[in-house]
């Protein structure tokens, strides 16, 4: 040691050396400060390391030169240039090699090895630098202290590397820092200290470099100048990066915020995603960063995502995909992506929102708008499309279809005597013990009340539907027990066969229905095929036409008012106007007997114009601006211009279009939606309110919502009846609702009948309520005080109990 600190102070020119040390130092913390920009996650940034070993081997190579020119052997040195300029090369691309191992290690013995190499690099630059002085010197080493000098790089690079490991903060920094110059200078002067050099003279053919101390401190000027120019540049770039990383933060702060998943890709493969996109994916966000985005796809999505990553994003709307979780189950997503900038280059943005909800709830609704909501069974709806197929299977191999239309006997007793809770729960029963008859190949549906379908394929031998047909009636003919009570009922059915009776559903549906008609009519309790000669009850029904052909002639129809009331407040905003038959003999005949014969009998085009008519009439009467709703039926709907009937009797009595409300049934789109759409479309254009009845049964369809907005749906007094009663019941009232309610429609309820199911609905928030409760149809108005008071009444809070 005391020989290396003599030839520092009596053989070098101190104050280039103080230089070289100045340029050792920085150099080592312009490294050290690279080191720590790499990244920490394990993946080496190959810029930043190799700008590292540049400078680092650029400031080995400076502090060697500028204190070799400080040496003072006692003769001119003169260098070549050929291993002068070898040497840096060693020392950046040994660093550079260090630096890589270093930063891909993970193990003790990985940084003992690449401490190993810096130290060699440093090493090897050195005697490569003190083996330019041949040029005109002789000279030798002393192995003792080659070896230690050796020794002391190896051991303060491999301590400077492993202490780098966190280089978070400046202390740490600092710290590497003097290990490293420790590795340089301690190598440079205990190898000085090895060397001794015999002045002779340059050889003529070699490019050789003569040391003075001007140009020892031009180098280390130029070397300083490097050093400190790229220490600010880095400054500066640490101060962006810094920038760039708070702008980055908010980002991740305002995205973290939204429930949409967020996502950032380049080329394909993930930058960034916020926390919605972890929950979503089941993924930490290590794992989806760097991961190709279609790893977070379903294979079937795969080509849709291909070709927009070829289209502008800016021109392509939101389209559904499957996304793919950790667990690998697939996620309904709907995907928008805009093309933005993202760390100073084009970058894809993708927001994803989980449309699993809004699946689930469609799947629901498109159930109910294919079931009976009490039974579970089919609807008529379900019935038809399916009937259509089976006769065209039926049709293709030779095969029958039977059709059984079964109505139950005592019905309406059951639900006078016992409740509509009573009835409910019978029909539930009745539809399961139909079932334990039938082929799981069979159709069994509920098409009314108490009226049922029966679809049998196959072979259908008239002997054998006869048998199914007898065990139905016979099976409904045992007691039920409902709750406490002991209920008998029986049950009437009537067959039509394909294609004997009929060649199109709609046909054999009403040969079945006539047979039906016609055990009703011998008695009930049996079992009838459909006969060509049951003409009967046509003839009957002919009459009963004939004599409604006549009915506006006469001034036989009225116009009956039914309130329906604001769910808040009681007040009456809107009146029902139902149709009434008072006929001469009959007296007031039921609109359900005969409204279907008007429809058959292509009379609903009439009677319907004359409803509009009569019905603006008196609303333009009125003494308040109420509303007045009128319903349209299919029939009429398809057959006359109820666009034009409406314009005109608006006009003609001066009421004004938002104060009608035309009511129609999913029915209206069976044969042909598109005309349905246009229809409804020309009524918007008037200004009338238009509002979709008895959802939830009949041909409900969560399509017909999306093809049409509506102002209002009406929720039918079937769902109604079973509140308070049953739990399922006021599941699917509250998600007709909720259903309604974010389609941004008003929901009108009917069939109210008592104070629970008013305080049940209220808590359900719908808009609108309609039924005995409040009124019943009636041909005047309940607009007196004393019936606007009890409406009131209804909806009024309780009063509060004094206490003692």
């Amino acid at each position: 040691m005391i020989r290396v600190l003599t030839c520092v102070a009596q053989q070098h020119d101190l104050r280039l050396v103080a230089l070289s040390a100045v340029i050792c130092a920085l150099g080592c913390f312009a490294t050290v400060t690279l080191m720590a920009r790499t990244d920490a996650g394990g993946r080496p940034l190959p810029r930043s390391l190799l700008l590292a070993a540049l400078i680092f081997g650029g400031s080995v190579w400076s502090l060697h030169f500028v204190a070799m020119l400080a040496f003072r052997p006692g003769a001119q040195v003169a260098y070549d240039l050929d291993l002068t300029a070898g040497s840096i090369v060693v020392a950046v691309a040994g660093a550079f090699a260090a630096l890589r191992l270093w930063r891909l290690s993970s193990t003790p013995l990985g940084i003992v090895l690449a401490g190993t190499v810096l130290g060699l690099a440093i090493t090897g630059m050195h005697y490569l630098g003190v083996g330019a002085m041949a040029a005109s010197s002789l000279v030798l080493f002393e192995p003792i202290y080659v070896a230690a000098s050796v020794l002391v790089s190896v051991a303060f690079s491999v301590l400077a590397l492993a202490r780098s490991g966190v280089l978070a903060s400046l202390g740490r920094r600092i710290e590497v820092t003097g290990w490293l110059a420790l590795a340089i200078c301690g190598l440079h002067f205990t190898g000085m200290t090895a060397v001794t050099v015999a002045p002779i003279a340059p050889r003529a053919d070699e490019s050789y470099l003569l040391g003075s101390t001007p140009l020892a401190l031009t180098v280390a000027a130029v070397s300083l100048a490097v050093l400190i120019a790229g220490l600010v540049a880095l400054a500066l770039q640490q101060h962006l990066s810094q920038r760039d990383q708070r702008e980055l933060d908010r980002m991740r702060l305002l995205s973290n915020l939204a429930y949409e998943v967020l996502f950032i890709h380049r080329d394909g493969v993930v930058l960034e995603v916020n926390q919605a996109g972890t929950r979503l994916f089941g993924m930490a966000p290590d794992q989806i960063v760097g991961r190709p985005v279609l790893d977070l796809f379903s294979q079937a999505s795969t080509p849709g995502l291909l070709r927009r990553t070829r289209c502008r994003s800016e021109e392509l709307r939101p389209e559904e995909f499957e996304a793919r979780t950790a667990a690998g189950t697939h996620v309904p997503v709907e995907l928008s992506c805009r093309t933005i900038e993202f760390g100073g280059k084009p970058a894809t943005a993708v927001a994803l929102r989980d449309l699993t909800d809004r699946k689930r709830d469609e799947a629901r609704i498109r159930y109910l708008a294919l079931h009976d909501a009490l039974t579970d069974l089919p609807n008529r709806y379900l019935l038809e499309q399916r009937l259509g197929p089976a006769l065209e299977a039926a049709a293709l191999d030779g095969t029958g279809v039977a059709v059984i239309y079964l109505d139950l006997d005592r019905f309406k007793a059951v639900n006078d005597l016992h409740g509509h809770a009573t009835g409910d729960a019978l029909l539930v029963q009745v539809a399961r013990r139909m079932l334990t008859e039938l082929r799981p190949s069979d159709t069994l549906a509920r098409v009314g009340g108490d009226e049922f379908v029966a679809v049998l394929t196959g072979a259908c031998a008239p002997q054998r539907v006869a048998e199914i047909a007898g065990r139905l009636v016979g099976g409904l003919r045992r007691p039920f027990q409902i709750n406490d009570h002991r209920v008998e009922i029986g049950a009437s059915a009537g067959i039509a066969l394909y294609p004997a009776d009929g060649r199109t559903a709609e046909a054999l549906l009403r040969a079945a229905d006539t047979a039906l008609y016609r055990v009703k009519d011998e008695g009930r309790g049996a079992v009838r095929f459909f006969e060509a000669a049951m003409d009967a009850e046509l003839q009957a029904r002919r009459q009963l036409e004939h004599e409604l052909g006549g009915a506006i002639t006469r001034d036989e129809l009225r116009l009956f008012y039914q309130p329906i009331v604001n769910a808040r407040t009681g007040e009456i905003e809107t009146f029902e106007a139902l149709i009434r038959w008072q006929h001469p003999e009959r007296g007031f005949v039921s609109p359900a007997e005969f409204i279907p014969v008007a429809e058959q009998a292509d009379l609903m085009g009439r009677i319907g114009e004359w409803v509009i008519d009569t019905a603006c009439a008196a609303a333009a009467a009125w003494p308040q601006p109420w509303r007045v709703s009128v319903n349209v039926s299919p029939t009429q709907f398809r057959q006359s211009d109820v666009p034009t009937v409406v314009a005109a009797a608006l006009a003609r009595h001066g009421l004004a279009p938002a104060r009608l409300v035309i009511e129609i049934t999913e029915s209206v789109f069976i044969q042909d939606a598109a005309k349905a759409v246009r229809v409804l479309t020309d009524l918007r254009g008037l200004g009338v309110r238009l509002a979709l009845d008895d959802f939830g049964t009949g041909y409900s369809s969560l399509s017909y919502l999306q093809q049409f907005r509506f102002d209002k749906i009406k929720v039918d007094q079937s769902f109604v009846r079973r509140l308070g009663q049953h739990a399922d019941t006021l599941a699917i009232v509250r998600a007709i609702v909720n259903l309604g309610h974010n389609l941004g429609l008003q929901v009108t309820v009917e069939g109210v009948e008592t104070a629970e199911q008013l305080a049940i609905l209220r808590e359900l928030h719908c808009e609108q309520m309609q039924g005995y409760l409040f009124a019943r149809p009636a041909p005047t108005l309940p607009a007196s005080e004393l019936e606007l008071a009890r409406l009131r009444a209804l909806f009024a809070p309780p009063p509060i109990k004094a206490h003692a």
